[in-house]
């Protein structure tokens, strides 16, 4: 196994090995303890996004006889707060995602439009091709649910390896015996996709610098995370020289690792040590490897790793906390730690901020006390509370939990007034105003978050509402959803873009064609990017906080626009109708309408079509039209005569 150059091998068992491992477990521990006053936090911000409310014992008891076919009640947590976290995730992604391309850039020093687009259109095929959608949705989900989302990226230059049977002619000392083939088994490594690659960190398993607060992480000396990988991952990437000490790994595979926070209990991780009956060749078990990464700005003389005396970014990966198996330079032009978060909470100087959710947890209690409250009154007032002389009525028919039920009396109670034997208690509903209280705990949760009803999708109450009204009282309720998109654009989505466009600069070494990105995709043509066309310095164009227009109200506004033309001229003279009615159809939702446009002939094709006679030329001349001028005529002379010799002329 030949490591990659830029690759130093830290052998097991050695002096160095054992002091750099205790210094990365150091870190981890340093970060652990202050991270973790966040954890049970964390883990409450699940259940409550999973409208999970702990049981009482009488729950319990509820849940056996409900199972057992005896309908009971229950208690329930109202999700509000999760109902108010999903409108406001639709509305971020709805300002994040509903532009095209979704990053766009602008260059810094006098870079053409040629070269932007280029940019652009590199990176959304990286978007399309690696699906960096699914993990952006989730890193705007964790800022709301945990207050702090975490995204990290690399460069992918992925392959594959596969097997196919082909058939190859038969060779007898090198010449090929024409009619004979046979059939062979080779190996083929197939080239895949080359670029940027994103995935989230639960805010658990991320373990940053806590000597800055999470919003500076950027200036910490280190930063980090743990998951897992599996046997088959470690083995790939110790071909590709990344990984040493694999005879290590093999001997401590029973060992643990770092121990990860599980969060709630209701929430269900994958559990790589799951095993199976997997034996190999050496008869070695082979399972799942608890891998801690962590970047750190070390002085590589001082960790001996190095001559220079000047601190740069180191990456070590370890296996089970035990064994050291990758360890190299970061390399990135960027040079800054390969993370980005997100927090929902403006606030400067805390380690950490809160979620949406934990802002509105103990409005939250509130509305679930009010409502659960009412209905245990309502089950209190529907059962009957009766006052019983037993020794005047049958109790076997009082109990009978059947409806239509007869209640007897005993003999000796014959003839007396039966009103007196059984009396029901008068119960008077004494929270019959608590729905009522828990609009007012609603509407207080929606102050707080700026997550109102017209956010949510329902219309304010109080009779007819004009358009205008509806538009500007939305406008109204979204001015706190747009500076938290504000904030997440300066915080995570510029410095991400600018990373990702650092990695492509760096790594991008091919000349391909791609589609221009945007509402231009349709009417121009691919271009081809080269490694030379994307250099230069760009800045990721902020987004400014609001909703994208609706694209059916642009599409009715430019049909008004289109329809002035016919009454000026001199306007259709003046813009390109065509690419606005392209527009039109875009925005209406029509995405082949360029399919459909004329292409002009070339003139080579019409010299074509003359010479062979599919086409006769106008003439200039010919008789009056009225006007003074004069019509055209076709010249039918020169149309080739049927059965006509070429070169010879007409037959008479």
């Amino acid at each position: 196994m030949k490591l990659r150059p830029e690759v130093v091998e830290i052998p097991f068992n050695t002096e160095r090995h054992r002091q750099i491992l205790d210094a990365i477990q150091q870190r981890f521990d340093m970060s652990k303890r202050k991270m973790g006053d966040r954890y049970s936090k964390w883990a409450e911000m699940e259940d409550r996004a999973q409208a999970y409310i702990k049981p009482t014992e009488n729950d319990t008891r509820r849940e056996v006889e409900r199972k057992n076919g005896k309908p009971q009640y229950t208690t329930l947590e109202i999700p509000y707060s999760y109902a108010m976290l999903l409108s406001a995730h639709t509305y971020w992604s709805s300002v994040f995602f509903g532009r095209t391309p979704h990053f766009q850039y602008q260059g810094r020093h006098g870079e053409t439009a040629e070269q932007e687009r280029s940019v652009e259109a590199l990176i959304e095929y990286q978007q399309t091709v690696a699906g960096w959608l699914v993990p952006l949705y989730t890193w705007l989900m964790d800022m709301g649910k945990y207050g702090l989302g975490v995204i990290g990226h690399y460069w992918a230059d992925e392959f594959a390896i596969t097997s196919e049977v082909r058939e190859v002619p038969v060779e007898y000392f090198g010449i090929a015996i024409p009619g004979k083939t046979r059939k062979v088994r080779e190996t083929v490594r197939v080239n895949g996709y080359s670029g940027n690659r994103l995935y989230n960190v639960r805010p658990q398993d991320f373990f940053p610098d806590p000597r800055v607060s999470i919003a500076r992480f950027q200036e910490g000396e280190f930063c980090g995370r743990i998951t897992s990988v599996g046997w088959n991952e470690v083995i790939r990437r110790g071909a590709d020289g990344v990984y040493f000490n694999l005879d290590a790994v093999r001997s401590n595979m029973g060992k643990w690792g770092m121990e990860r926070e599980q969060g709630s209990s209701r929430l269900v991780l994958p559990d790589h040590m799951e095993t199976f009956a997997r034996e190999s060749s050496d008869g070695k078990y082979r399972d799942g490897f608890d891998l801690s990464e962590m970047t750190i700005e070390i002085v590589p003389s001082e960790w001996g790793l190095g001559a220079s005396s000047y601190p740069e970014k180191w990456c070590f990966s370890v296996l089970n906390d035990t064994v050291i198996v990758g360890c190299q330079p970061q390399g990135l032009y960027h040079d800054k730690f390969a993370f980005d978060v997100l927090e929902y909470e403006v606030e400067g100087y805390a380690l950490s901020k809160r979620s949406m959710l934990e802002v509105l947890d103990p409005l939250s209690n509130a509305l679930n006390w009010l409502f659960n409250s009412h209905m245990f009154n309502v089950r209190k007032v529907m059962n009957d509370q009766l006052v019983v002389d037993p020794s005047r009525v049958v109790m076997k028919d009082l109990t009978d939990p059947q409806a239509g039920r007869y209640i007897r009396l005993k003999p000796e109670a014959y003839g007396s007034d039966a009103r007196l034997a059984v009396s029901q208690l008068q119960v008077a509903d004494v929270t019959q105003n608590h729905l009522r209280d828990a609009q007012v705990v609603i509407e207080m949760m929606q102050r707080v978050t700026g997550v109102v009803d017209n956010v949510m999708g329902m219309v304010n109450s109080g009779g007819r509402k004009t358009a205008t009204e509806v538009r500007t009282s939305s406008s109204f309720g979204v001015n706190r959803l747009k500076t938290t998109c504000e904030y997440a654009s300066a915080m995570g989505f510029a410095p991400l873009s600018l990373k990702l466009l650092a990695n492509t600069q760096q790594k991008y070494d091919k000349e391909q064609i791609f589609r221009i990105a945007g509402d231009q995709q349709m009417r121009a043509a691919p271009i081809v990017v080269t490694p030379d066309l994307i250099k230069g310095s760009y800045a990721f164009i902020p987004v400014d906080g609001t909703m994208p227009v609706d694209r059916f109200a642009q599409a009715s506004l430019w049909k008004e626009l289109f329809l002035a033309f016919k009454q000026f001229p001199e306007l259709a003279m003046a813009y390109d109708v065509p690419g606005i009615m392209g527009l039109i159809a875009n925005l209406s939702g029509v995405k082949n309408f360029d399919k459909y446009r004329l292409k002009a002939t070339p003139d080579d094709a019409i010299a074509n079509a003359v010479k062979a006679g599919n086409l006769i030329p106008m003439t200039k001349g010919g008789p009056s039209d009225g006007t003074g001028g004069s019509k055209g005529t076709r010249d039918f002379s020169q149309l080739p005569q049927a059965g006509a010799v070429s070169g010879v002329g007409r037959a008479g």
